[in-house]
């Protein structure tokens, strides 16, 4: 078995222009994280055959003018919120042998864990935007990336058709429709309430 280079389709100094991650943050604290985004969200939304086609134009100095195009209009934002959004924990907390704790400086407090939680997932938003522009992106104009059209047995990651994540809807205690509740029977809904 052989393995693909590491192949990163940013550089963390991408990351520090384009995210609000402070220029002064050590970039080693970004990197393991690029490959993360781009493992978990861009293959993703590529398929794993396309996706391994680029990270071997990129090491080989092989990519076609469509492929340098989508990689920088679209990938490279894509990849640069989501390392954002993978990394934004590490930022907040350091993990040694020994604990994991706060990082904390002399002229500032950490967030809170709600705080922590409001501000990661107004970052994921943003990271969704820019999938969901890649995809569309990738919809309208297969006909210019052959690869990213066809799949086989060896892909390892199928492309999602859908990279938003909207929670879990809970109605409100208040309405009038039958709930029904685990224990009891499942009676259905009368046709007037569906």
């Amino acid at each position: 078995m052989s393995f693909l280079p590491v192949v990163y389709f940013v550089t963390p100094d991408y990351i520090l222009d384009r995210t609000p991650i402070e220029k002064n943050v050590d970039q080693d604290k970004i990197v393991p994280f690029i490959i993360v985004a781009q493992d978990l969200h861009i293959q993703s939304i590529l398929g794993s055959l396309f996706y391994d086609h680029l990270k071997n134009g990129i090491s080989g100095n092989t990519l076609n003018s469509d492929e340098t195009y989508l990689i920088r209009n679209y990938i490279q934002p894509c990849v640069a919120f989501w390392t954002f959004y993978e990394s934004y924990i590490s930022l907040n907390y350091k993990t040694t042998n020994k604990a994991v704790s706060k990082e904390r400086s002399e002229y500032s407090d950490p967030l809170s864990l709600d705080e922590l939680k409001y501000s990661r997932s107004a970052i994921r938003t943003n990271a969704e935007y820019y999938s969901k522009r890649l995809q569309k992106y990738m919809i309208d104009y297969n006909y210019l990336f052959p690869l990213y059209n066809q799949t086989t047995s060896k892909d390892n990651v199928i492309k999602q058709k859908d990279n938003y994540f909207n929670g879990i809807y809970m109605p409100s205690l208040t309405t009038s429709r039958k709930i029904p509740v685990w224990n009891e029977p499942y009676q259905g809904l009368d046709c007037d309430e569906c």
